[in-house]
């Protein structure tokens, strides 16, 4: 039986070509619903989205740019580097992994409207969008290190273990080689939301920003300049991604681009009722950690109780009213689940076509970064035109800021399959359809569930965005009728019930990884 040997690849000019033509079609789209008045006029062309940038006001936008750039470079790199070393210290010092987790997702839990006024206070106004940047980046950077720590295979471990390595030695020479593709997938998520956090900074007293023409241009009604705002802020997170994008293939094709479970090599097994025991002693301890630091900055620094208020105020508020607050959890919770499930569905299916197709890839691709690096603010008003101010757009803006980590790891999953199996399926003369079904997707469950993990840790705070900005009961709409009226206690004691809740929420989509990654590994 003769073999036939693949022929030599050449360049896909489709895949090339793919891009260009996506984006030709979204322009022609975009042109069309402008010059017909789609959106009752919210949807204006490219020419007039593009005037205040090549006006009178181009030096405007040319400064807020630069601010809001620099802003969110500065929380890129500092959110990211603080990330990166706390997941090697979780790796390193397993005993102290559960209490970072816990910090980390604290982190991406807590409601932006609550935080950036705190790190305003604490910072000032010129490094606290940096902040928020950093804040809004450092979850999916720790998530992604931490997974990526995890990828090589338990095999090479025990065999360094049993040649008596070092966890120092292991760590150089077979865990960060094989993390740095799912590194650079945390920071194509991070990158656009380190754009989004800087922006969200700026609304709080920030002298420049993309941020402080976004909120001009909502207050005047001028659309035009609503989406020069926005198109700028979302050029600087797609470009941002296409960089990150480059260097992951090439990173990939140097040291693969697998992820597994992350799971601490040659230690004790534990028993689900250990687990659960260490999991709440974890985040009592650290809860505790919390409002200890909370309290004393309060006291220490003479905080306004008109700022931040105290912890036993809040106490006494989540104790009087607890019905209250189930009762908004519970609406949040539906928001969350239909918006994880929209989100999932949406991301899984655009990334499986986009590996089909290059040409729909070029289309795809700057729509979904377009979407996470814009303000979700500036996104309500085109929302709100198209399905109205009801739940279900709450839902669909939650979807939309759910469903680009399931993209971004489901697409990197599909392209992770072994390449001598690929084209060994190739040289058999196999399929496209069965070569995908029996090769790329097996490959691309283990990314599609981190994926799901990073979405989950994510979904409520999402639907709480939602909820704050249109929404009619939940988390959101008690947060910020709350903080409105300076019922601050109230305010807060929903944004302890928000942190609550994302950290039970990413606890079940963690052991659910879990699952899925000891059968699929």
């Amino acid at each position: 039986m003769s073999l036939t040997l693949p022929a030599p690849r050449r360049p896909d000019l489709a895949r090339v070509a793919g891009p260009v033509i996506g984006l030709g079609a979204v322009l022609v789209v975009w042109t069309v619903g402008g010059r017909a008045g789609w959106l009752d006029g919210m949807l204006v062309t490219p020419a007039r989205a593009t005037e205040p940038i090549r006006g009178e006001t181009s030096e405007l936008y040319r400064r807020a740019t630069l601010a809001t750039l620099g802003s969110a470079a500065r929380g890129l790199v500092v959110g990211g580097g603080l990330a990166f070393v706390a997941a090697l210290l979780a790796t390193g010092v397993p005993s102290l992994r559960r209490a970072i987790g816990r910090l980390a997702t604290i982190a991406n839990a807590a409601p932006w409207v609550a935080v950036a006024p705190c790190l305003l206070v604490l910072l000032g106004r010129e490094r606290g969008p940096s902040a928020v940047a950093a804040l809004a980046v450092f979850f999916y950077v720790f998530v992604a290190t931490s997974v990526g720590l995890a990828a090589a295979p338990p095999t090479a471990h025990d065999v360094l273990h049993a040649l008596g390595a070092r966890r120092s030695l292991r760590l150089r020479v077979l865990q960060l080689p094989a993390c740095w593709p799912s590194v650079i997938d945390g920071l194509k998520l991070a990158a656009p939301s380190a754009v989004a956090g800087a922006i969200f900074g700026e609304w709080y007293g920030a002298e420049r920003g993309l941020g402080i023409v976004l909120i001009g241009a909502m207050q005047s009604g001028r659309a035009e300049r609503l989406w020069a705002a926005s198109l700028l802020s979302a050029a600087a997170g797609l470009l941002a991604y296409a960089l990150l994008a480059v260097l992951h293939r090439v990173v990939s094709r140097r040291y693969g681009s697998t992820v597994v479970a992350t799971i601490e090599h040659g230690g004790p097994e534990r028993s689900w009722p250990a687990r659960v025991a260490l999991e709440l002693v974890t985040s009592v301890t650290v809860g505790a950690a919390l409002i200890t630091a909370w309290w004393s900055w309060i006291e220490l620094a003479d905080i306004s109780p008109l700022v931040v208020p105290r912890p036993s105020r809040v106490w006494q508020d989540l104790t009087a009213a607890p019905g209250d607050y189930a009762s908004a959890a519970g609406a949040t919770l539906v928001t969350a689940a239909i918006a994880l499930v929209i989100g999932v569905a949406v991301g899984a299916f655009a990334a499986v076509a986009a590996s089909r197709a290059p040409v729909l890839a070029g289309v795809a691709v700057p729509v979904i970064v377009v979407l996470a690096a814009t303000p979700l603010v500036a996104l309500l008003p085109l929302f709100a035109r198209l399905l109205g101010y009801q739940p279900t757009t709450v839902r669909v803006l939650a979807a939309a800021m759910v469903f680009f980590p399931v993209f971004v790891y489901t697409r990197s999953g599909l392209a992770a399959a072994s390449v001598p199996a690929r084209d060994a399926l190739h040289a058999l003369g196999t399929p496209t359809g069965r070569r995908i079904r029996l090769l790329d997707l097996p490959a691309a469950v283990p990314h599609f569930a981190t994926g799901c993990r990073i979405a989950a840790g994510t979904a409520v705070i999402a639907a709480v965005v939602g909820e704050s900005l249109i929404g009619r009961t939940g988390l959101g709409v008690e947060f910020s009728g709350a903080y409105r009226l300076l019922e601050l206690p109230r305010a807060f004691g929903a944004a302890i019930v928000i942190v609550v809740v994302s950290i039970l929420v990413f606890a079940l989509a963690g052991a659910a990884e879990r699952a899925v990654h000891a059968r699929w590994r």
